[in-house]
């Protein structure tokens, strides 16, 4: 086991939506933060694309600014990146605009795909930055959507090359390799639905867990119950995966960061997470909560991709990947890790797996297909830089933003209508297949 991994008892896994990193987190090292230690922007440094003959520079984008969904598919990767100019990354990072001209529906405003937040739009990243880790070299595992980005997340494969209308083909995730090895976990989702009820095997255990009252290894929980969890006394498992309501579900209040979504939703429930966590202060002082984003959503981003190949596993067939999506904003946060750390060593989503298997089986490793990729990536576990926990608990701002604006029934854009499409598709087949489950489970929302 490397570092201080022993000390942790607690991993807590939130991964939000659609942003980059340079997006949420890019003016970290610009004035008045100044963290020369983040690859941000850099002051004098020019960021810009240029299209139809107009240049597009990087600009800050004010607390009612919200993007309409940008394209990000793996076409649209491929020409955000200029892939088609080189060979191999590094890319010039300079079809950002082209790409949301490509909208079926032309923005209004092509330059907000190249526009960024600071610290007034996003409060509790600002926070989280300053009194613990910042991962600048957080990578998507794969240039294209959603579903394969989280389905290597939590299987370190994906069978899906982009995004689907239907439900998930049944994999392997990290919940079977956990239930191999009688290493206990838990999933708290704030919305709905968790993300893979897309995926037919998961669909009975999310109802099943969630509706009945006996058994104490139900692994599927509400959010809401999550504070009365944390401050009792009984265990927690070791491993816990923290959801948001996604803005694909098409539910009234999502906070998973997905545009046109206000960042503010999202920030409360950063903040709510943190509040909770620390209010256990014997099981704080031995957790790691992991806080990053599915993918960059299309947003303008100045670092390429790293080299690092993804193929479809047996028997499925797509193209397979050569290099990774772009960066994704991502923070770590443990009272085991200095203040204003920054981790520069390559990462992507498979090294949650990876740290998993560092701390649970470090004998066996979590995966052939997890293990390949650590040749081109870092460890998370040696974020951890303090061999005893800081004895103060840092608190959080106050969050008084208001919403940008509405985010009832925004329309469905070319990106969000597969992911809504599946996740359509999973409320039908539970509700014909479980439907006294179902109707429970709609009663408990």
């Amino acid at each position: 086991m490397t570092g201080n991994l022993d000390k942790i008892e607690t991993i807590i896994v939130v991964m939000m939506e659609n942003r980059s990193f340079d997006h949420l987190l890019g003016y970290l090292s610009l004035p008045p933060s100044n963290r020369s230690d983040i690859e941000g922007f850099k002051p004098g440094q020019i960021y810009q694309n240029v299209y139809n003959g107009k240049t597009y520079p990087i600009h800050e984008l004010g607390e009612t600014n919200v993007a309409e969904d940008p394209p990000h598919e793996r076409a649209d990767n491929d020409l955000q990146f200029g892939a088609s100019k080189v060979s191999t990354p590094p890319f010039p990072m300079d079809g950002f605009v082209e790409a949301y001209a490509h909208k079926k529906e032309t923005p209004k405003d092509l330059s907000m795909v190249m526009g960024y937040y600071t610290a007034k739009s996003v409060p509790m990243y600002d926070f989280l930055a300053r009194e613990f880790a910042v991962c600048d070299h957080w990578f998507a595992p794969m240039p294209c959507g959603t579903q394969p980005n989280r389905l290597m997340a939590l299987g370190g494969e994906s069978r899906l090359g982009d995004n689907n209308n239907f439900l998930s083909p049944n994999q392997e995730l990290v919940y079977d390799w956990l239930n191999k090895r009688n290493i206990d976990w838990r999933s708290y989702c704030h919305g709905l639905l968790p993300f893979f009820s897309i995926m037919p095997k998961w669909q009975f255990p999310i109802l099943k867990d969630t509706v009945l009252p006996l058994g104490s290894k139900r692994h599927f929980r509400k959010y809401s119950r999550f504070r009365a969890d944390w401050q009792s006394k009984k265990p927690m498992p070791p491993v816990l995966f923290i959801e948001p309501e996604y803005a694909d579900i098409l539910e009234d209040s999502p906070n998973d960061d997905h545009p046109p979504t206000p960042l503010c939703h999202g920030q409360n429930f950063i903040r709510d997470i943190y509040q909770i966590v620390t209010s256990n202060p014997a099981r704080w002082e031995k957790t790691l909560l992991i806080i990053t984003y599915d993918e960059p959503g299309g947003f303008y981003d100045h670092v390429s991709p790293i080299p690092i190949e993804t193929k479809a596993p047996p028997p499925d067939s797509y193209p397979p990947f050569s290099y990774s999506g772009a960066r994704v904003p991502a923070l770590v946060v443990s009272p085991l890790i200095e203040a204003g750390t920054a981790h520069h060593e390559n990462l992507d989503h498979t090294s949650i797996l990876h740290l998993l298997a560092e701390r649970f089986d470090p004998q066996h490793g979590y995966s052939p297909a997890v293990t390949a990729r650590q040749k081109y990536l870092g460890s998370l576990s040696s974020i951890l830089n303090r061999t005893s926990p800081r004895s103060e608990i840092p608190q959080p701002p106050s969050i008084t933003t208001a919403p940008q604006r509405s985010i009832k029934h925004e329309p469905l854009t070319e990106n969000t209508q597969a992911t809504c499409n599946a996740f359509q598709n999973a409320r039908k087949t539970m509700k014909t297949t479980h439907p006294i489950l179902w109707h429970i489970f709609q009663a408990l929302r």
